[in-house]
Parts: C-alpha cells; structure tokens; sequence
C-alpha cells in the first residue's frame, strides 16, 4: 500500500470515529435493537429495557475530582467558623453529580506531634498551666512524647435545593478519652446546615476561633475559647454596617468539684438549655466579637435538695491587621459557674465547689485574657508570639493549694512546605500560682507536622 492510500485510510478512519463519537444515546439504541431483533434473541423488551436503563445510569454517573473542582457548591458561612489549623476548603476529593446538585466532600489530615517536657506534665494533648506541679512536685526531668491523635477524617455533603443548599458535615479525630485513656475515636463536628439555620455540634457561640493565633499547642494561651457543643443555631444580618448576629440553645454540663463526698454524689439537671449569642462585624481593619453565655444550673444531692444558680459569662475578641504582613489577636472574658468553657479551665471541675460551712455549693468566676502578635515572613512562613493570663476568684473554704492565676509565654513558627503540608515549632514557658503562694514553672518544645488530603 503506498503512502498516499495510508494516508487516506488514515484520514477516513479518523472522520468515522469522530461521526460514530458524536452519536448519541439514539444510535446506542439502534445497535442494540438490530441486535435484538435477531433470531437467536427471544426477549426483545427485557433487553431494551435493560438498554434503558443503563443508559440512563451512565447519564447520571458522577465524577471524582481529586482537589476543588470548577463548579464546586460553596456552603453558606453565615454559621461556621473556621480554626487556624482547618482543613482548607479546597482540599479532599470531591465527588460530584453530573448534574451539578449534589456535591460530597471526602476530607483528612494526618497529624504527627512530638514534643519535649521539662516537668512531669500529666496533659499531652495541650499545654495547659493548669496541670503544672506546684511547690516540691515541681522537680526538672526531661521527658518526650509523640503521638497521631489529631488526626482527622470528615466527610460533607452539599446539596442544591430550590429553596436553598442543604450542607452537612462529620468531621472526626482521635483526641478524645475512653476508659482514662486518650487517642480514643471522638466527634469534632456533626452538624446541618440550612440557610441561617444550624443544628448539631460545632463550636459554640461563646467560642471565637476566628480570634485563635496559630498554635501548635490545641489549648492555645490561657483564656482561650473553643468548645463545641450540641446546639440550635439561627443566625441573622444586623442591618447596621457590617454586624451580623446569631443565638442558641446549647448544651453543656458545669462541672463540680469533688472534694468533699457529698459532693461526688451531686448531680446536675439540665433544666432549660443555655443560651447563647454573638454579635461580629468583619472590617477593613480586621475582625470584632462579642459573646455571650447565660445557663441556668440546677443541681440534686442525695438527699433530694436542690440548689440553682445562674451562671453566665461574657468575651470580647478579635484582631486588627495592623499591616499586610501584620496581625494583632486579642480576647479577653469574665465568667461565672461557665469556667469549663475557658479551654484551660475544662474537665478541673471549677465551675461549682462545694461548701462544707453550709453543706452547699457555690459559684466560682474567673478572669481571662490573652493577646498574640502574627507576622507572615514569606506566604508559606509565619511566626506568632503570644501571653495569657487566667485566674480563679477563691474562696475562704477551699485548701490552700487552689489554683489562683497562671500565664504563659509562647514563639511560633510555622513552615507551608507545598500546598496542603505544614510542619509547626513551638516554644512554651507558663507558671502556675496558688492561693498559699506555692508556685511552680514548666516549658515545653513541640513540633507538629501535618498533611491534609
């Protein structure tokens, strides 16, 4: 065969592919009717049925992107708030319908932690002032720690209505506690989302985790909030420039102190669920909010005596980019019979204490605050100092060595080595205050490391 007929048989077979190619779902049924039209074929109807049916299933397939797609669903963020350390909006796979509507999201991180303690600190999963030894506990000795617990595996679904999108969100780790053990399985978020409506857990209004400075440390500087809670959540436009605004019903049980054994066996009722609301404006100069917690608590003993109080709190937080490169963070917050929302404070059992004068039990508040500075070197180098200061208002009954206040100092920096993974070093130092004066110091050197696909 000479070139030429090479050519154009080349030519030609080209031209029948584009043709046959370009045929659609009509031509398929064609084919396969003059197939089943054949002799040897008896159920001609089942067949064409089947044929139906599969086309039509290869018409609604759906399609796996591996990183954001074109025409991603974006969810409505008048509800959610998104931590330093989030998983970015554009990573995961995303599988799509072909029609556009439906959208789910397949998201994770792998989190590798190794740190260094000058002191036996009993906490490995945050620094907390709280936990250092005081007095002679307060003895050097070196000891290292590494672990995978904030790791994380979530999944969203995003679904177009003519109403509105519909966005729902599991989101999972393994910080949680099981049997005195950690790296147990626990839920971070589970939650739906409709226009300004939002009901399951995530982070509470009280919380501002816009106003959280980049840490290694997931506790952040004393007097930082960031507690999710089963909630139901509306949220609004304020029409006053910027301001927006949202309230809630959520649950969260105080916690009790146990010293004395009366009070192990006092029970809390969750008489009506706490409310609480915010208040935020994003501006040009940066970010403002005001928050808010009322919850009444009603507790039984054995003995069937009721005691109720009723504890609130209030927090002012946000930052101010004070350059292009620049950003000052700061929160501050007074709470009473709430101090378990203060993340420092939480599972210390210092929302109520018990009396024994008066055989009842009594209220403690607590003063927080805490500001950090952030400066971003290059667009994948960022460096954050941060101080915190939290304290506990005593009272005359408790022992001597009650926690009264703590700081802490840290230094920060973290490295976006490509898209998607970041390795975190940080440097602590906090000190702990007792009501007798004893007093104790700790530091600690922890890196992180972390892949989100």
């Amino acid at each position: 065969m000479s070139k030429y007929k090479i050519f154009y048989f080349v030519i030609f077979l080209g031209v029948g592919i584009t043709v046959t190619g370009q045929e659609k779902d009509t031509s398929a049924k064609d084919t396969v009717k003059a197939v089943v039209n054949a002799p040897e074929l008896e159920k001609q109807d089942t067949v064409e049925k089947s044929l139906d049916d599969t086309i039509k299933a290869i018409n609604d397939t759906t399609k796996v992107v591996v990183g954001a797609p074109n025409n991603k669903i974006t969810k409505d963020t008048i509800n959610t708030q998104d931590s330093p350390l989030d998983i970015d909006e554009n990573r995961g796979i995303f599988i799509m319908a072909d029609n556009g509507n439906t959208q789910f999201r397949i998201l994770g991180s792998i989190r590798f932690s190794a740190l260094f303690d000058n002191k036996l600190l009993s906490d490995k999963s945050r620094f907390n002032t709280y936990d250092i030894p005081t007095g002679e506990a307060n003895f050097n000795i070196i000891n290292y720690y590494n672990s995978l617990m904030f790791s994380r595996l979530g999944f969203e679904v995003t679904r177009k209505t003519s109403i509105g999108n519909i966005f729902i969100r599991l989101e999972t780790d393994f910080a949680g506690q099981a049997d005195g053990q950690s790296s147990a399985y626990r839920i971070r978020h589970a939650y739906a989302q409709f226009n300004k409506w939002l009901i399951g857990q995530t982070w509470s209004l009280f919380s501002n985790v816009n106003a959280q400075a980049m840490s290694v440390n997931r506790a952040g500087s004393p007097g930082t909030i960031s507690l999710r809670t089963p909630q139901i959540r509306y949220s609004f436009d304020i029409p006053f420039k910027n301001l927006k605004g949202s309230v809630a019903y959520e649950y969260s049980l105080p916690e009790v102190s146990e010293s004395d054994s009366t009070s192990a066996n006092y029970r809390n009722v969750q008489t009506v669920p706490n409310l609480t609301a915010r208040i935020n404006s994003k501006e040009k100069f940066g970010y403002v909010q005001l928050s808010g917690i009322v919850a009444p608590i009603t507790g039984v003993d054995t003995l069937g005596n009721k005691s109720t109080f009723l504890g609130f709190g209030l927090s002012f937080s946000g930052y101010w980019n004070t350059h292009d490169k620049n950003k000052l963070i700061f929160q501050a917050t007074y709470s009473r019979a709430v101090s378990h929302f203060i993340n420092m404070f939480r599972d210390n059992n210092l929302d109520l204490v018990y009396n024994p004068a008066n055989q009842a039990f009594q209220a403690l508040s607590s003063w927080s605050g805490n500001l950090a500075y952030e400066h971003s070197w290059k667009s994948n180098l960022t460096s954050t100092a941060s101080f915190g200061m939290a304290s506990i208002v005593n009272t005359e009954f408790q022992p001597a060595a009650s926690y009264n206040y703590s700081y802490s100092a840290s230094l920060n920096t973290f490295w976006t080595i490509v898209q998607g993974a970041r390795i975190g070093l940080e440097y602590m130092y906090g000190k702990r205050f007792n009501t007798d004066n004893s007093k104790g110091s700790a530091s600690r050197i922890w890196a992180l490391f972390y892949y989100d696909f």
